[in-house]
């Protein structure tokens, strides 16, 4: 064999490697994340806040079924959250190779969360496309209060916080100056949205803004990152955590997938945050 040929052949051999990869065994990978946040917005005497994040299932057999579903409900229960966010996307649409699920029985099983620890959720894009409505009743008839462009006093046992909840961005249905307005008090702050490019507009009384909707790129590559973004932030900003000016924003990769069932580089993930205080 030439060496021309054998470069050929081992080229063949590690795309095909990595499409196996990226469609049979990374999809189905869970990892859980654990961001340490403070922020001068919480106050240096409570205790620090635990927060559950769920995002993106786009839930769909065969790699998002209803029993990984009750698997991914478990593991962040066992991560022992005082509080849960689920920041949208819970139906799966224009994803090839897929069977989307009904909405209530997905709706059914995180509902655990609900019975567990306080939870609230957005809705995304994908979940407009499927019917907003439908998403919605389905999360609220299991005990998921659903914000859209409006907040939630949450008590809890160390005091109260408040969180914010815009309506999703990319069918353009938000209202950041409407959600805030219904913020209104004197507790803590948080907002929950869909898509992270509100953070752009976020005041900086928010100790945290929480956003979905970008799976983190879903497909990576290695010194280059995401492929696509689906954001208008800074490519540093539309994963993970960050910080500008003392505002903090953390976007979730998510769970599930859209387009095309693959992950590369970016496993999915649930997320346990903590936010604490400081003097600075």
């Amino acid at each position: 064999m030439s060496l021309l040929a054998a470069t050929l052949a081992g080229t063949l051999v590690t795309a095909g490697s990595a499409a196996l990869y990226a469609s049979a065994v990374e999809p189905s990978l869970l990892r859980l994340r654990r961001p340490q946040v403070r922020s001068r917005h919480w106050p240096v005497e409570r205790a620090p806040l635990r927060i559950g994040v769920l995002s993106d299932l786009h839930a769909a057999r065969p790699l998002m079924g209803l029993r990984r579903i009750e698997r991914i409900v478990a593991r962040l229960l066992a991560a022992r959250p005082d509080l849960v966010l689920l920041a949208g996307d819970f139906a799966s649409t224009h994803t090839r190779l897929v069977r989307p699920l009904p909405i209530e029985p997905v709706a059914a099983r995180l509902g655990r969360l609900a019975g567990a620890v306080p939870t609230l959720a957005v809705l995304g894009n994908h979940d407009w496309y499927y019917g907003g409505e439908r998403v919605a009743a389905a999360l609220a008839a299991h005990g998921i209060r659903v914000l859209r462009n409006e907040a939630a006093r949450v008590s809890l046992p160390d005091g109260a916080v408040r969180v914010a909840g815009l309506d999703d961005g990319w069918t353009g249905r938000a209202d950041l100056g409407r959600a805030l307005d219904a913020a209104a008090g004197e507790e803590p702050l948080l907002l929950l949205c869909h898509v992270p490019d509100a953070f752009a507009a976020v005041p900086s009384e928010v100790a945290l803004t929480i956003a979905g909707h970008t799976h983190g790129g879903q497909v990576c590559l290695p010194g280059f990152g995401p492929v696509r973004t689906v954001s208008a932030l800074p490519r540093h900003q539309v994963y993970g955590l960050s910080e500008v000016d003392g505002r903090h924003l953390y976007v979730s990769g998510g769970v599930g997938t859209t387009a095309l069932p693959i992950r590369f580089a970016r496993p999915p993930e649930i997320a346990l945050l903590t936010l604490g205080g400081t003097d600075a």
